[in-house]
């Protein structure tokens, strides 16, 4: 037998192999022996037909019958003596039998590309710091008296702290209702910071049965769009007392008796929580980087499995686990390629720098989640530890966390500090800000804090 590497690409291979009758004449005498198992033949039982007669009567069909599986299996063992691992299926291009004399066929498959990578040590990245002042724990703390607060009926809003429940309809510039365009019972609470000053400004001293008509700004620069608004109901918003009950309701596990106290706690919190939103930054940045730095062909295959991977997830937010029926798989998978092939870029750089520098998993490196998951979900260490132990899954993240730790501690981190004039206003997005830049050595990223 004979065979020859073709190179289409970094990540494409093509194998040609040839064969004689001789190379094949086990193979066939493989095929020959299954045959004679189901074949019946007058004057014989069931699979006791002599090979030699089987031969005779239906060797060349069996002989032509069975080249697929010959191919396959010949390929087999060429990956296996050359130790190649090829990615996803193969693919047969090409075959050509001349009976009794030789058999050529080709067949295509995928490898991971080599390449040099890039100096990984010392990578320069930004990490954007929140300085948190007092006007964002004022922020945050009104935010946490949102989440408890309670409504009074009331008749006038004379004032910012009301909710107003009111049907709405859209009028042209003649003011004419527009059909289609309206909506009933729209709660709408006047100090929010994302309501249209306009709109906030013309609902003034509006009482309960009070019809008005509104004059806003449209969304073309220097238009005007009409509603009339009918005020169905106002509820007065009484925000909690900043007291020892209310600080209990949000700590309950912690012992905060006085305003000071508490505010202390927020503060933390959101050092806490932008903090982590630092950590994934440096983490994202780093990913950024390196995939910037290495120009990598990237194999279709594990492009595939990543979108698959995708595909399952959207089914899995469905519960049968079933793609939607308006859902356009196949203009989903377009529109996620570029990030599958992002990540398949990232699990390329990640495996080459875990292989250089002999980044292993031991017990001791997975100690730290057996505890802290024993303590989450109340089980007993041993029994968790014997789950993962073995589990990929944990090793995997246990490695994954160590190869960033070691590339943060490598890198070259400059911190830019953030000043919010306009404020997280306690939704959790950031508004703004003067930056100033500053270089600092980080520490280790944790995992981000869930709410």
């Amino acid at each position: 037998m004979e065979f020859k590497i073709n190179k289409i690409d970094a990540v494409k291979q093509e194998v040609e192999f040839e064969l004689s009758y001789a190379d094949l004449a086990p193979h066939f005498e493989k095929a020959f022996q299954k045959y004679q198992k189901k074949a019946e033949i007058p004057g014989f039982r069931k699979g006791k037909a002599p090979v030699s007669m089987i031969k005779r009567m239906y060797g060349d069909m069996i002989e032509q019958a069975s080249l697929e599986d010959v191919a396959n299996e010949v390929y087999k063992s060429y990956l296996d003596e050359n130790h190649i691992h090829p990615l996803g299926e193969a693919q047969m291009v090409d075959m050509d039998y001349e009976a009794k004399q030789i058999f050529k066929f080709k067949i295509k498959y995928e490898v991971k590309p080599e390449f040099e990578l890039a100096d990984y040590k010392g990578v320069e990245i930004s990490r954007t710091i929140h300085k948190i002042d007092e006007k964002m724990v004022d922020d945050e703390i009104k935010y946490l008296q949102s989440k408890h607060v309670i409504y009074e009926d009331a008749q006038k809003a004379d004032g910012d702290e009301f909710s107003l429940t009111m049907d709405v309809q859209k009028l042209d510039e003649t003011g004419t209702e527009i059909i289609g365009q309206s909506d009933k019972d729209v709660r709408f609470y006047l100090n929010d910071p994302q309501i249209n000053k306009e709109f906030k400004e013309q609902l003034a001293e509006i009482t309960v049965g009070e019809e008005r008509i509104l004059n806003l700004p449209g969304q073309e620069e220097g238009t005007i769009e009409k509603y009339k608004v009918l005020c169905k109901k106002i509820d007065k918003v009484i925000f909690p007392e900043l007291n020892e009950e209310f600080f209990k309701n949000i700590y309950k596990d912690e012992e905060i008796n006085n305003s000071d106290d508490f505010r202390a706690k927020v503060q933390k919190d959101l050092e806490g929580i932008y903090k982590n939103i630092a950590d994934q930054e440096i983490r994202n940045n780093i990913v950024s980087e390196l995939i910037k730095l290495n120009d990598i062909p990237v194999p279709d295959a594990l492009v595939e499995n990543i979108l698959n991977s995708y595909i399952e997830d959207v089914k899995n937010q469905n519960p049968k686990r079933q793609l939607p029926k308006e859902f356009d798989e196949e203009e989903y998978r377009k529109t996620k390629r570029a990030d599958a092939i992002l990540q398949v870029k990232w699990y390329l750089i990640r495996d080459r720098i875990i292989e250089m520098e002999k980044m292993e998993v031991s017990d001791k490196d997975i100690e730290p989640i057996i505890e802290a998951d024993a303590k989450k979900y109340n089980l007993p260490v041993e029994k968790i530890k014997t789950v993962y132990e073995n589990n990929p899954d944990v090793k995997y993240r246990v490695l994954d966390d160590k190869l960033m730790n070691f590339l943060i501690e490598n890198a070259k981190i400059n911190d830019v500090e953030k000043h919010d004039h306009n404020h997280d206003d306690g939704d959790g997005h950031d508004h703004g800000g003067e930056e100033k830049k500053k270089e600092s050595k980080p520490k280790k990223p944790r995992k981000k804090k869930t709410e």
